[in-house]
C-alpha cells in the first residue's frame, strides 16, 4: 500500500501540471471559443525561453521564470491578434487547423535551433523527500500541488468577482450583445489567450525539471491537457484540476506496474474516449454546427489529360530525373495517396481525423509481419494491410457517430498518439529494434524493390495513385459521395431524407482508413527493411496540415500539399538548406497555412488556377447566373428574385402511397418543462392540416418528435397504421415522412440539383462499392421531376445553393422535401420570409401536392393568411396543449384560439395578425 500512495503522490506532481496547463485551455476556450491544439508548444517555448535565461545566462531565477511566462503570454496573445483576429467568421474546422498549424510551426522551429535531443533543467524548486503516510516524496511535487491550488483559487477570484471576469462570460456567452455594451470581444479574447498561454508557459517551467526539455516532451503533453479540459468540459475549473490530477496519478500507477510500453501515454485517451462517448449523440443538435467545410471540386475526371500526366511522369522518371530526384518523386507519390484519405474524411465526410497516419501505420505492420514472419507473397500482404484498417475504422467512425469536430479530433489525435506508444514504439510488435526484414518487393513477379530499383517502384506507386485518385474523384461524383457531403454539411438534414449518419460516417472513416493503409504500405516497403518510426502521433497533425494547405476538398489538393512531406520533391528542391530542410519546410508549410487560412482557407488547389481562367469562368457564371434571375455570390448587391417561374407544361402526376400520421396522446418533456401535453392529431391523404400557435407553443417540438428528433415521454405516433415512435429517424424519412426545417438546412456546398438528388437517390448500400468503380448516372425519380415543375426549379438546376437568393432556396427547402417522394410532408414555417405573391404561390403548389399527388401536409405556419387560405383542418396549440382544433372557419371563432394567438374575434383571412414575437418555439 506504500508503494501505491508513493505513486499517487509522485504523480499528483505531473497531474497538477497537466491541471495548470489545462485550466490555461479552458481559459482560451471561454475568452476565444477556440480549443489550442498548440497549447504544450506554446508552453515549450515558454520553457526554452527560461532555458535560454536561466542557464545560458545566468539570470536570477525568478526573473528567468517570469521571462518564460511572458514569453508565452505574448505569443498567444499575438496568435490570437494578428492570426485569429482576421479569421473572424471562419469556420471551427479553420480555426481548429490554425492552432495545429502553429504547433508544427513551434515545434519546426524549436527542432531547428536546438536539435531533438532533450537538455537536462535542474529543479527551481526543493527536491529533497520527505515522508508523508510512510511514503519518501520529494519536496518539488508538494510545492506544484500548492502552486496549482493556488493558481486554481486565484483564478476562480477573478473570473467570479471582477469585472474582467464578468466581461469574459459576456463574450462567451453572446459576443455581439457584449459589443453593443463597450465590451471588446477581441480584447477579452486575447487577454484570455495570454493569461491561458502563461499558464500553459509556467507549466511547461515547472515539468522540464521532471521530464527534460525537448519537443516531444512537450508537445505531447497536450494529450493529458486536453482530456483534463475535455472533463471539464471547457468551463469548469474544479473539475479539469480534479481530471488532470487524477490522469497524472493514473499515469504514475500504469507505468509502475503495466510492464508493457507505452499505456501510461494512452491514459488520457482511454479517459476521453469514455467521457466524450458517454456525452455524445448520435446526430448533431439544432445549433451544432462546425462551420464552412473545405470547398469541393467537382469530382469530373478528364480522361485525356489524366493519360497525359502519368505518361509525362513516366518520361520523367525513366529518361530526364537523376536517382535523387526519382526517389523524392517516389516519396511526394507516397504522400499524396495518404493525403487523398483526408479528402474523403475531411474533405467530403467533415470528419476531423488525425489519426490517418495511425491508419497508415497499422496496414504497414500487418503487411510487414506477413512477409517477414510468415512469408506471405507481397501481393496478398498489401491486401490484408488494407483490409486490416476496416475494423479500426468500424471503431473509429463509431466513436465519430458519438463525437464531432473539435472532440472528434482530440480523440483521434489520442488514439494516433496512443497506437504510437503502444503498438508502434513496442520493439515486440514492431519487429525489433531494426524492424521487420521484408526482403525484395515483387509484383507480379516483377521485382519492384524500392531501394535497388526505384524507377520500377515509383512507375508501381504512380499506378497505384492514378487508380486511387480515379477512386476518389468517382465518389464526388455519385451517390455515396452525397450522403457523405449531405452528413459533413448538416446531419439533421441528412437524416431527415433517410441518409444514415451512422453508415455514411462508417463508411468515410473505413475507406479512408484503407486508402491511408494503402499508402503506409507502399511508403514502408520502400525499404527490404519494414521501420515504423514514421507513423509517429503527431505526424498525422502534420498530414493534415498539408491536406488543408493543399485542399482536402478535392484529389487535386493532395499532389501540392504533398510537396511538403518528408523526402518529398519539396526537400530536393530546397536540400541546399541543408540536413534540417524537412524541418524548414514543416516551418514554411505551417506559417504558410497559417497565412493562407486568413485569406484563401479552401487551399492552393483553388488559388493555382491560372487567374486569366479564373476569371472567365467567374464571367461565365455571372452571365448564366444573370440570365436566369440570380446575382452572384460576390455582389453587393444581389438581385431578388419576386417569383420563380411557374412550370411549363402539365405537372407529372406522379402519386404517393396514401398514408395517415396520427399523434395519440403524445407529450414531449424537457426537463421539467412540458413542451407537448397530451397531443392528439391525424393528417390524412390528399389533405393540408395546419398547426398554429404563438412562439414556444411547442409547434415545431411537435414536428421533431413526429420525425424522431426528440424522444417522446408518453403517448403513441403512428404512420400507415403502424407504430413509429420508436424508430430510428433515418426510417421514419424512408418510410414515407419527409419534412423542412424553419432555418432551411440546405446544403450549400452542393448545387440545387445535387440538393434534390440527394433527397430522391437510393439508399442501397451497394453504392458505398460499386460507386468507387461507377459514378452512376443522376437519375431523377418521378417525384423529384414533379417537385422540379411545381417548384419551378428547372432552370436553376446547375447553380450552387449559396448563389440562390432567399425565396429560392425557401422554395427549394420544400421543393427537396417533396422530391423525396414522401406520403407525408411536415413543413416547418415554409414561407418565413417570402412576400405576398411568392406566399399564394407556395400555397398553390403546397395545394397541388396535395390534391393531385395524394401527399399529407402537416403545415406550420404563422403565415395565418396562408394557413387559413390554404389548410382543410387546423390545430391550435398554446404552451403544449392543444386549445382548438376544426376547419378555418371554426378556428376564426374559437374562443381560446383568438385569445391566444388570433388577438381579436373579428379575425378575417384577407387581415392577418402580425407575427407573435417572445418567448422559445
Amino acid at each position: 500500500m506504500t508503494e501505491i500512495w508513493r505513486f499517487a503522490a509522485l504523480g499528483l506532481g505531473a497531474g497538477g501540471l497537466y491541471a495548470l496547463a489545462a485550466l490555461g485551455l479552458v481559459l482560451v476556450y471561454r475568452g476565444s471559443g477556440v480549443v489550442n491544439f498548440a497549447q504544450g508548444a506554446v508552453g515549450m517555448i515558454g520553457a526554452y525561453a527560461y532555458f535560454e535565461a536561466r542557464l545560458e545566462h545566468h539570470l536570477p531565477q525568478a526573473i528567468s521564470v517570469l521571462l518564460g511566462i511572458v514569453t508565452s503570454a505574448l505569443l498567444g496573445a499575438l496568435f490570437h491578434l494578428l492570426i485569429l483576429r482576421r479569421m473572424q467568421g471562419a469556420s471551427a474546422l479553420a480555426r481548429i487547423v490554425a492552432t495545429l498549424a502553429l504547433l508544427v510551426v513551434l515545434q519546426s522551429a524549436v527542432l531547428i535551433a536546438y536539435g531533438p535531443l532533450p537538455k537536462v533543467v535542474p529543479s527551481m524548486l526543493p527536491i529533497e523527500p520527505v515522508s508523508i503516510f510512510g511514503a519518501q516524496i520529494g519536496q518539488d511535487r508538494i510545492y506544484i500541488f500548492a502552486i496549482v491550488m493556488a493558481a486554481t483559487l486565484a483564478l476562480w477570484v477573478l473570473y467570479r468577482f471582477t469585472t474582467f471576469g464578468i466581461a469574459t462570460s459576456a463574450v462567451a456567452e453572446n459576443p455581439r450583445a457584449a459589443a453593443a455594451l463597450g465590451v471588446s470581444p477581441h480584447l477579452i479574447a486575447a487577454a484570455n489567450w495570454a493569461i491561458g498561454s502563461a499558464l500553459g508557459g509556467l507549466a511547461a517551467v515547472l515539468l522540464i525539471p521532471i521530464t527534460g526539455l525537448g519537443t516531444a516532451n512537450l508537445t505531447y503533453l497536450v494529450i493529458p491537457v486536453l482530456a483534463a479540459a475535455v472533463v471539464g468540459r471547457f468551463s469548469s475549473f474544479p473539475l479539469t484540476v480534479l481530471a488532470g490530477l487524477g490522469i497524472g496519478v493514473a499515469q504514475s500507477e500504469v507505468t509502475r506496474y503495466v510492464t508493457a510500453p507505452g499505456w501510461g501515454t494512452a491514459v488520457p485517451f482511454v479517459l476521453v474516449t469514455v467521457v466524450l462517448l458517454a456525452r455524445g449523440k448520435s446526430v448533431a443538435g439544432k445549433d451544432e454546427s462546425f462551420g464552412r467545410m473545405p470547398r469541393l471540386g467537382s469530382g469530373r475526371i478528364q480522361p485525356v489529360w489524366l493519360l497525359v500526366g502519368v505518361a509525362v511522369t513516366l518520361f520523367c522518371i525513366w529518361v530526364v530525373l537523376p536517382m535523387p530526384w526519382v526517389n523524392a518523386l517516389q516519396a511526394q507519390i507516397l504522400g499524396t495517396i495518404i493525403l487523398m484519405s483526408f479528402v474523403v474524411v475531411t474533405g467530403y465526410a467533415g470528419q476531423l481525423s488525425l489519426m490517418q497516419l495511425g491508419f497508415a501505420g497499422v496496414g504497414a505492420l500487418a503487411s510487414g509481419w506477413l512477409v517477414a514472419s510468415h512469408g506471405w507473397p507481397f501481393e496478398i500482404a498489401l491486401v490484408v494491410g488494407v483490409l486490416t484498417a476496416i475494423p479500426i475504422g468500424v471503431v473509429v467512425g463509431l466513436a465519430g457517430v458519438r463525437t464531432r469536430g473539435v472532440y472528434l479530433a482530440i480523440l483521434t489525435l489520442g488514439l494516433a498518439i496512443s497506437l504510437e506508444a503502444v503498438v508502434f514504439g513496442n520493439s515486440d510488435l514492431a519487429g525489433g529494434p531494426t524492424g521487420y526484414n521484408v526482403g525484395d518487393t515483387t509484383v507480379l513477379g516483377i521485382d519492384v524493390n524500392g531501394l535497388f530499383y526505384p524507377k520500377r517502384y515509383a512507375t508501381f506507386t504512380l499506378i497505384v495513385l492514378a487508380l486511387v485518385g480515379c477512386v476518389v474523384a468517382n465518389l464526388r461524383r455519385s451517390r455515396a459521395g452525397r450522403r457523405l457531403i449531405a452528413v459533413r454539411t448538416n446531419e439533421r438534414a441528412a437524416a431527415a431524407l433517410g441518409i444514415s449518419v451512422t453508415e455514411a460516417k462508417l463508411y468515410a472513416f473505413i475507406l479512408g482508413g484503407m486508402i491511408a493503409a494503402l499508402g503506409g504500405i507502399l511508403l514502408a516497403f520502400r525499404s527490404p527493411l519494414l521501420q515504423l518510426t514514421g507513423f509517429a502521433g503527431l505526424q498525422s497533425v502534420t498530414a493534415m496540415q498539408n491536406a488543408v494547405l493543399g485542399g482536402a476538398g478535392t484529389p487535386i489538393g493532395p499532389l501540392s500539399g504533398s510537396g511538403f512531406q518528408p523526402d518529398s520533391l519539396g526537400q530536393q528542391i530546397f536540400s541546399f538548406l541543408g540536413p534540417n530542410v524537412a524541418l524548414w519546410l514543416g516551418l514554411v508549410s505551417g506559417a504558410g497555412l497559417l497565412y493562407m487560412l486568413t485569406i484563401a482557407p479552401d487551399g492552393l488547389a483553388f488559388t493555382m488556377m491560372p487567374r486569366e481562367v479564373r476569371a472567365q469562368r467567374e464571367r461565365a457564371r455571372a452571365r448564366r447566373l444573370a440570365a436566369r434571375g440570380l446575382a452572384t455570390a460576390t455582389e453587393d448587391a444581389p438581385a431578388p428574385v419576386a417569383d420563380p417561374p411557374r412550370a411549363s407544361g402539365p405537372v407529372d402526376r406522379h402519386r404517393v402511397e396514401p398514408l395517415t400520421l396520427e399523434m395519440d396522446a403524445v407529450t414531449v418533456r424537457f426537463g421539467g418543462v412540458v413542451a407537448l401535453n397530451g397531443l392528439t392529431l391525424r393528417v390524412e391523404p390528399g389533405e393540408i392540416v395546419g398547426l398554429i400557435g404563438p412562439n414556444g407553443a411547442g409547434k415545431s417540438t411537435c414536428i421533431d418528435a413526429i420525425t424522431g428528433f426528440n424522444t417522446p415521454a408518453s403517448g403513441e405516433i403512428r404512420l400507415g397504421g403502424e407504430r413509429i415512435d420508436r424508430w430510428a429517424r433515418e426510417r421514419r424519412a424512408r418510410a414515407g415522412l419527409g419534412r423542412s426545417f424553419q432555418s432551411l438546412e440546405l446544403f450549400e456546398d452542393l448545387t440545387v440539383r445535387e440538393n434534390l438528388l440527394a433527397a430522391c437517390d437510393e439508399r442501397d448500400l451497394l453504392a458505398y462499392a460499386t460507386n468507387l468503380v461507377v459514378p452512376g448516372r443522376d437519375t431523377f425519380t418521378p417525384a423529384a421531376l414533379a417537385a422540379i415543375e411545381s417548384f419551378g426549379l428547372g432552370a436553376y438546376l446547375d447553380v450552387r445553393v449559396e448563389d440562390l437568393d432567399y425565396a429560392l432556396r425557401r422554395m427549394l427547402a420544400v421543393a427537396r422535401a417533396a422530391a423525396g417522394g414522401h406520403s407525408v410532408l411536415l413543413l416547418d414555417e415554409p414561407a418565413a420570409g417570402l412576400g405576398d405573391v411568392q406566399t399564394r404561390r407556395l400555397g398553390e403548389v403546397l395545394r397541388t401536392l396535395a390534391d393531385d399527388h395524394g401527399m399529407a401536409i402537416f403545415l406550420v405556419e404563422h403565415n395565418i393568411d396562408m394557413v387559413l387560405r390554404n389548410c382543410d383542418r387546423v390545430y391550435a396549440l398554446d404552451f403544449g396543449t392543444l386549445i382548438g382544433a376544426g376547419t378555418a372557419d371554426e378556428i376564426r371563432s374559437n374562443p381560446a384560439v383568438v385569445e391566444a394567438y388570433l388577438g381579436t374575434s373579428r379575425f378575417t383571412a384577407d387581415h392577418a395578425p402580425a407575427e407573435p414575437t417572445g418567448g422559445v418555439r
